[in-house]
C-alpha cells in the first residue's frame, strides 16, 4: 500500500467512524452551529473540534467563525470525489487478489 493509499484510507476510516459519520450526516444539507451539533450529539465544542480536526486538516469538512460562533460544513464534492476513488481502490484490490489466487 502506497502512502497515498494510506493516508485514503485513513480518511475513509475517519468518515466511517460511527460518531464522525453521523456529525457529517447532520451537515451534509448546511453548515451547522458548533452549539447545535453539540448539544445534538451530546458532546462538548472542544469534543466535536477534536473528532472533526483531521477531517478538517484535509478540506473534507469546513471551520468558519470564532469561539461561540464556530459554523462547521462539509465539502460533499470532495467527500463523493473520495467515494469515486475508494471503489475503484476496492475493485482493484479485489482484482489484484483474484489475480493472486489463480498464480497460486
Amino acid at each position: 500500500m502506497t502512502e497515498s493509499d494510506e493516508h485514503t484510507q485513513k480518511i475513509l476510516d475517519a468518515v466511517f467512524d460511527e460518531n464522525i459519520s453521523e456529525i457529517l450526516a447532520e451537515m451534509e444539507s448546511s453548515p451547522k452551529k458548533c452549539g447545535f451539533l453539540s448539544e445534538k450529539f451530546n458532546i462538548s465544542a472542544n469534543d466535536l473540534d477534536e473528532k472533526l480536526s483531521f477531517l478538517i486538516e484535509n478540506d473534507f469538512v469546513g471551520k468558519t467563525g470564532s469561539d461561540s460562533d464556530v459554523e462547521y460544513s462539509v465539502d460533499s464534492e470532495k467527500l463523493a470525489k473520495l467515494m469515486e476513488t475508494a471503489h475503484d481502490f476496492e475493485n482493484v484490490d479485489a482484482g489484484l487478489a483474484k489475480m493472486d489466487g489463480y498464480l497460486n
